[in-house]
């Protein structure tokens, strides 16, 4: 099977908490009479190569579509893996192979795409998985799924990719006018151009890598801020940074529960895993 070489500890890490939250959300619902459904909506080949910095030796990593397949509580009725590379989903094919008499869709399709015609019958409960590799995930998708209210949401909001695409001149108009609609499509508007407030500036620009005392905690305030309007107190207060080997911020981990009635042990659960990165 086809593999990816991408990540570091923080990998490790964002599979750990997701497949933990997958064990715990389905053993819960075990009873209940929902479909489950899980959508990865980056899926990827569903295995991840990582060299180890150490030694330089690779490992082989189970990867999120895999680990959701393996759930040992309540198997998820449905299993739906987004891919827009034709290569990975011919490797998601495969893996799909391997359960026969699982639901498992494979769709070679754009994530914003495919998700923006999403709509589960009413009796679908399950979890979402966003995971993209830079600035991919709209807000727009993001406020149709809070609308559904039946999907908890992962979120890695991009802190790093954003970042690269800020002017250092901490002048907004000098945002070239293809990454003003980048950012834009990630935050649902232009409310990034609070950060060049003198407040924002003063943390933004402080520092070449972004860490948390050069604009991260602006970054992510903003973008959770646009969450919260779409998901409202489902909305997870506590998330987690994933760093690089030099300490930098990648992505911010974001966690929103679906339907209203599961927000206090969702959350619970969530805030638990969330805490021990």
């Amino acid at each position: 099977m086809a593999r990816e070489r991408f990540g570091g500890a923080w990998t490790k890490e964002k599979l750990k908490v997701l497949q933990r939250y997958l064990e715990a959300y389905t053993t819960a619902l075990k009873k209940q009479p929902f479909q489950l459904w899980y959508i990865d909506a980056f899926a990827g080949t569903g295995t991840v190569q990582l060299r180890r910095p150490e030694d330089g030796v690779d490992e082989f990593l189970a990867g999120s579509a895999k680990r959701a397949l393996d759930v040992q509580g309540r198997p998820f009725d449905r299993l739906i893996f987004i891919e827009k590379d034709p290569k990975r989903c011919r490797a998601l094919e495969m893996l799909r192979a391997e359960h026969p008499g699982r639901d498992v869709r494979v769709e070679n399709n754009e994530a914003n795409s495919y998700l923006a015609g999403l709509a589960p019958p009413r009796n679908v409960r399950g979890v979402l998985f966003l995971d993209p590799f830079a600035t991919q995930v709209s807000m727009s998708t993001l406020k149709h799924i809070a609308t559904l209210k039946c999907f908890d949401t992962w979120i890695l909001f991009p802190v790093s990719a954003v970042a690269r695409l800020l002017p250092t001149s901490r002048q907004p108009d000098d945002v070239s006018p293809s990454w003003v609609k980048r950012l834009n499509h990630v935050y649902g508007d232009d409310s990034w151009r609070s950060l060049y407030g003198p407040a924002a500036q003063k943390n933004l620009w402080q520092a070449v890598e972004t860490t948390r005392e050069s604009g991260v905690a602006e970054l992510t305030s903003i973008y959770r801020a646009r969450l919260s309007e779409a998901f409202g107190r489902r909305l997870l207060a506590d998330s987690a940074e994933l760093k690089n080997s030099r300490g930098s911020v990648l992505f911010e981990l974001i966690f929103s529960v679906g339907h209203p009635k599961g927000i206090r042990p969702a959350k619970s659960i969530a805030a638990h895993l969330l805490n021990k990165i």
